[in-house]
C-alpha cells in the first residue's frame, strides 16, 4: 500500500475505495483517530516535535495495516481506511488494532511519549454514500468517544443529531449561565460513626424550555473544551460556596463538594478563582471538597493539573475521587494525588446486600481507602440494610436516596433541619 498519505491523497483514496465498492458488500470503513497526548507536547516540546510525532504514527500505523490507507486528517489526528470489510466487527477489530500500535511509547530523545489515541469509525453505508460524508460520520463517533471517555465509538446515526443538539445546548448555555436559568440542587452526606449530617454535595441543574432536564454531563459535554467551561464552573463554584454561607449562617454544620472536570484543573486561573471565592464568601476551606471523577484523576496527568490539585491543597480544601471503581486507575498515580477522600460508584454500591462478589469488592475498597489514609463515601445508597451494611463494613460517609434525594437550597433546609439526623442510624 506504500507510505501514508497527505490530507488531500488521503481523500482521494478514500473517494476511490468508495467509488469501487458501489456500496455492496464487503464495503469500506473510516476509522479517525485523536491523539490527545499531543497537545502537552506541543506546549513542553514545540510544534515541530509534535509534527514529527504524528508523521513517525502515521509511519508505524501504515507499516502494521497493509491492506488500508492511513492519513493525516487533521491536527493531532490521523485516518485510516479499509478497503474490504465485511461487517462493523470486523471493523472494530481492525480499529483495535490501531489503538494497540498507537498507545505503545514513543521515543524522542530520552523521552517515551505517549500518544494517548482514541477512535471513532464508520461503516459506508450500503449506497455507497460519498467519502467526505463517511470521514465526517467517523469523526463524529470520535466526539461521542471522547464524550463518554471511551477508547473506542462505532458511528450511529443519533451521533449526528446529538453532536447538533450540542451545538444548540452549547450557544444556549452561555446564555443560561448569564441569565440565571441554571441553579444547583443538593444531597447529604451522612458519617456513618454519628449518623449526622457532615457534607452536602453541590449538583448542577438546567431545565431547558425545548429539551427538558439537561443532566449534568450533558452540559459539561457541550462546555468541555471552550471558554464556557471556566465560565459554568466558576459560575457553579461561588453558587455553592455563597449558599454553602447561607446554609452555615442559618445553623447547619456542613461542608459542600463540588464537582470539577478534568478541563477545570488544567484551567491556568482556577486556583484564583477557588481562592477568590473562599475569600468572598468566608467558607472555611476544610468545609470544602472538590470532586473529580476517577477517570478525571487519571486523565489530569499533566504538570499543570497536578500542580492545580496540590494548590488547592495548600488552600485547604479537600479533595475527592468520585465514581471509584469504574475508571482505570494506576496505583502510581494514585498515590501521587493529593487525595483526602474516595467515593464508591453506585455500581457497586446497588448490589452490596445481593451480591458476595460486590461486597468483597467494596469492603476492599473500604480497606484500600483506609490504608491510604482517606476517608471513604458510598454513593448510591437506597436502602435501610446497604446503609447498615456499610457502617460494619467500617465506611465513613453514605449519600442516596435513602439518606435524602437532591432539592433546591430552600426544600433541602426544609427537610433536613440544623442538626437532624437523616437516614436509620
Amino acid at each position: 500500500m506504500g507510505d501514508w498519505h497527505e490530507y488531500p491523497d488521503f481523500l482521494d483514496a478514500l473517494d476511490a475505495l468508495v467509488a469501487r465498492s458501489g456500496g455492496e458488500s464487503p464495503r469500506p470503513a473510516v476509522a479517525v483517530i485523536g491523539l490527545e497526548g499531543l497537545g502537552d507536547v506541543d506546549v513542553a516540546l514545540g510544534y515541530r516535535v509534535t509534527d514529527d510525532l504524528i508523521r513517525r504514527a502515521a509511519h508505524a500505523l501504515q507499516a502494521e495495516l497493509s491492506d488500508a490507507h492511513v492519513g493525516i486528517t487533521g491536527r493531532h489526528q490521523l485516518g485510516a481506511a479499509f478497503p474490504d470489510v465485511a461487517e462493523s466487527g470486523f471493523a472494530e477489530l481492525a480499529v483495535h488494532k490501531v489503538l494497540r500500535v498507537l498507545s505503545e511509547p514513543f521515543a524522542v530523545g530520552e523521552r517515551q511519549v505517549l500518544l494517548w489515541p482514541r477512535a471513532g469509525f464508520a461503516l459506508a453505508p450500503p449506497n455507497g454514500g460519498r467519502p467526505d460524508e463517511l470521514l465526517t460520520h467517523a469523526y463524529a463517533a470520535l466526539r461521542q468517544a471522547r464524550r463518554a471517555r471511551e477508547r473506542l465509538r462505532r458511528y450511529a446515526p443519533e451521533a449526528t443529531a446529538s453532536l447538533l443538539e450540542g451545538v444548540d445546548l452549547w450557544s444556549q448555555l452561555g446564555q443560561a449561565v448569564e441569565a440565571g436559568s441554571l441553579h444547583l440542587e443538593y444531597q447529604p452526606q451522612v458519617a456513618l460513626a454519628t449518623g449526622r449530617l457532615q457534607s452536602v454535595e453541590a449538583l448542577l441543574r438546567w431545565d431547558h424550555p425545548e429539551y427538558g432536564a439537561i443532566r449534568p454531563d450533558t452540559m459539561i459535554a457541550a462546555a468541555e473544551g471552550t471558554d464556557l467551561m471556566p465560565r459554568l464552573t466558576h459560575w457553579v463554584f461561588n453558587t455553592a460556596l455563597r449558599q454553602c454561607a447561607e446554609y452555615r449562617q442559618a445553623g447547619l454544620d456542613a461542608g459542600v463538594s463540588v464537582n470539577f472536570s478534568a478541563d477545570d484543573v488544567r484551567e491556568r486561573e482556577v486556583v484564583d478563582l477557588v481562592a477568590q471565592s473562599l475569600e468572598l464568601w468566608r467558607v472555611p476551606a476544610e468545609m470544602v471538597t472538590v470532586e473529580l471523577t476517577e477517570t478525571a484523576v487519571m486523565e489530569s496527568h499533566d504538570a499543570e493539573a497536578r500542580e492545580a490539585l496540590h494548590s488547592m491543597k495548600d488552600l485547604g480544601l479537600r479533595v475527592s475521587m468520585d465514581d471509584f471503581g469504574i475508571g482505570y486507575s494506576s496505583m502510581d498515580r494514585l498515590l501521587r494525588m493529593p487525595l483526602d477522600e474516595l467515593k464508591i460508584d453506585m455500581t457497586f454500591v446497588h448490589e452490596l446486600t445481593t451480591s458476595p462478589p460486590h461486597e468483597r469488592i467494596v469492603e476492599s475498597m473500604i480497606g484500600l481507602g483506609h490504608k491510604l489514609g482517606l476517608s471513604v463515601v458510598a454513593e448510591g445508597v437506597e436502602d435501610a440494610e446497604t446503609q447498615v451494611r456499610l457502617r460494619e463494613l467500617d465506611c465513613d460517609l453514605v449519600q442516596g436516596f435513602h439518606l435524602g434525594r437532591p432539592a433546591r437550597l430552600e426544600q433541602f433546609m426544609e427537610r433536613v433541619g440544623s442538626g437532624k439526623r437523616l437516614g436509620k442510624h
